[in-house]
């Protein structure tokens, strides 16, 4: 409106032109100081399920290459290298259109000053065993489904907040020094809880990776502190985490292995036998190009203590640069040691996502 008033009253082109040139040039000024961006993906698809003892499921699913959310981020020049930023994202169900995690919010909430120093970030994050090592140790990540590291890797059984996402937390992240970066946060409490801070269950979540070309090196350690007198959390869990990833080109292969002690869930939650309260993990997977828009994506996880294996395998397809078509299926192999039966899964999908 107010470039509009300007050029009305100055008629001459020269004096437009310098009016026009002023107000691009205060523009770019706004723009490199501040920036907020909206953002998020929508991912759906028609799967085919079957549960061992559950029967049969067809339908829609929402979020299964990845979870369907929106947010947003944005950051400020604060001068001297370094920046304000903050985050707000949730997960949202495309299916239904309620909100997941059972808050707006759920998949991160955070503000925070980076720079050359590195960056600090205080709110709901993820550990690092899910930030960093997962991506590494497997081909589809915390994503796609069963297919995702978290099906096996203990940052996702429960201990270390829902989904590997703690509350309460401030993070640390070291700048990249040659390659290397290291990282360390705190949950003063992983999920909702009482005013006292022993009343929490807190967790120490420490990280640190090597990038060089293609070579991609990460390991984490993740370790819960129970509250005390707590119901749900009992022991001290730790959750090691070793990945490593190296690209061909042709072809990029990913190793992982996860080392889990002191695990507080129930036999019939994570397959663990009673009595046992440990698991080690390995997993191997490969992505491949195909020509210039596809990809072949597979894994295999193997649990060694709760008997788990899981063999999965994906293709997506770019139409654009925002939107993928993905075939993507899976098998399960458990056992509910809890009374011994069969916990196996077998999953076919077909579908959509759209970023923005």
């Amino acid at each position: 409106m107010e470039a509009v008033v300007v050029i009305t009253l100055f008629k001459a082109p020269a004096l437009r032109a310098l009016v026009l040139a002023a107000l691009a040039g205060l523009t770019v000024t706004a723009h490199a100081e501040t920036s907020v961006t909206l953002y998020g993906l929508i991912d759906q698809g028609l799967s085919f399920q079957k549960i061992s003892g559950s029967g049969t499921r067809t339908g829609l699913d929402s979020g299964l290459a990845n979870q369907s959310r929106f947010g947003l981020r944005g950051t400020e020049n604060l001068g001297g290298g370094y920046q304000a930023t903050f985050r707000l994202e949730g997960g949202v169900s495309g299916v239904d259109g309620r909100s997941e995690q059972g808050r707006l919010y759920g998949r991160q909430a955070t503000v925070g000053i980076e720079g050359e120093a590195g960056g600090i970030t205080l709110g709901r994050q993820e550990v690092l065993g899910r930030a960093w090592g997962a991506p590494v140790a497997s081909p589809f990540g915390v994503s796609w489904s069963e297919n995702a590291a978290g099906t096996t890797f203990g940052y996702d059984q429960g201990d270390f907040g829902s989904g590997g996402r703690m509350d309460n937390t401030v993070l640390y992240e070291s700048p990249t020094l040659n390659g290397f970066q290291a990282a360390i946060g705190y949950s003063f409490a992983v999920d909702p809880g009482e005013f006292r801070t022993d009343r929490n269950n807190r967790v120490v979540t420490s990280g640190l990776r090597y990038a060089d070309g293609p070579l991609e090196l990460v390991a984490t350690y993740d370790m819960l502190r129970p509250a005390e007198g707590s119901s749900t959390a009992t022991r001290r869990t730790r959750n090691l985490e070793i990945g490593a990833a190296y690209d061909f080109d042709i072809v990029k292969v990913h190793a992982g292995f996860n080392d889990q002690r002191g695990l507080n869930q129930s036999s019939t939650e994570n397959f663990v036998e009673a009595g046992h309260h440990d698991d080690r993990v390995y997993t191997a997977g490969v992505s491949v190009p195909v020509g210039s828009i596809g990809e072949v994506l597979a894994s295999y996880q193997h649990a060694t203590q709760s008997k788990t294996r899981v063999s999965g395998v994906a293709y997506r397809r770019s139409l654009s640069k925002r939107t993928f078509a993905y075939v993507l299926a899976n098998y399960v192999d458990a056992i509910d040691h809890g009374n011994g039966d069969a916990r196996d899964q077998r999953r076919l999908s077909v579908g959509l996502q759209h970023k923005f």
